[in-house]
């Protein structure tokens, strides 16, 4: 019998336009009235979570940034959060400085970019650098960085760094990052071609699952985790039962355990059906 549920954000809880549908709702309190739990693990931060999981009527703890903070949706509070040390952002910036690059530090409620030369922002997917583009962004939380001195200078803590450029750069500043004391760093290349995603050990969302679980005293056996995308894999791996999206890659429907139908078919809603309320 499962207790926890699990889902990703984009690509599987909402649809291609961003939105819930009722029957994905309308699901996931029945879920909740029958006793189980549905909750969010999401790449997104804090900051663009909270408004899906209010949405959606999640009471429960979120994950955000894949697994590296607990935050919880009624209070907006962080109940946990695998933040770097001071140490281990200098270690990184370090790595990459002076190199062609974009960099992205994600303090958990703001994105703090940044690139030496336009071209570089290239990689920066999610913003086509027009004059309405920035200032939807700067809404958004999102802040552009004008030099390495003022990107040292952020004191809040930062629970990712992104770094993005050419594979052979991107190479460089990931040895010598290892080269330093980076125990408690993983580095995660697999996820986009040509970035790095780079947060504390644990910071992944199979890891960001698993202190759901410990949270409510809920073992992974007894969780289902939806997903679509490569940084849902692990946790779809380790959960008692991972469910790919019909809208996710084949790669990722492989490994799955199950496949329900696409984030614009109420995919959710269905795979809640089947497993939760036994329709």
């Amino acid at each position: 019998m499962y207790k926890l549920a699990v889902l990703d954000i984009d690509g599987t809880l909402i649809d291609n336009k961003g939105n819930i549908s009722k029957k994905t709702m309308q699901t996931i309190a029945e879920v909740e009235q029958s006793g189980g739990i549905v909750t969010i693990c999401t790449g997104r931060n804090i900051r663009k979570a909270l408004p899906v999981a209010k949405k959606a009527n999640i009471k429960a703890p979120i994950g955000c940034i894949d697994g590296a903070v607990l935050v919880d949706p009624q209070t907006n509070n962080i109940i946990e959060g695998l933040e770097f040390s001071q140490y281990e952002i200098d270690l990184i910036l370090s790595a990459a400085e002076g190199k062609e690059v974009f960099v992205e530090i994600n303090t958990g409620y703001i994105y703090h970019k940044f690139a030496e030369k336009e071209k570089e922002y290239r990689y920066d997917i999610f913003n086509k650098r027009t004059l309405l583009g920035r200032v939807k962004s700067y809404i958004g939380g999102i802040r552009y960085i004008k030099n390495w001195q003022q990107l040292r200078k952020i004191t809040s803590p930062v629970y990712q760094i992104v770094i993005a450029g050419k594979t052979d750069v991107i190479a460089e500043i990931k040895n010598t990052i290892q080269r330093g004391d980076c125990s408690r760093i993983d580095i995660r290349e697999h996820l986009w071609d040509k970035y790095l995603f780079i947060n504390r050990k644990g910071g992944n969302k199979a890891s960001g699952v698993q202190r759901l679980c410990d949270y409510f005293g809920i073992a992974m056996s007894e969780t289902i985790t939806m997903g679509d995308d490569k940084n849902d894999i692990d946790m779809l791996e380790e959960a008692g039962l991972g469910i790919a999206m019909g809208n996710a890659h084949e790669s990722i429907q492989k490994i799955a355990d199950y496949v329900t139908a696409s984030n614009e078919e109420d995919g959710v809603a269905l795979a809640l059906e089947k497993f939760f309320l036994k329709k």
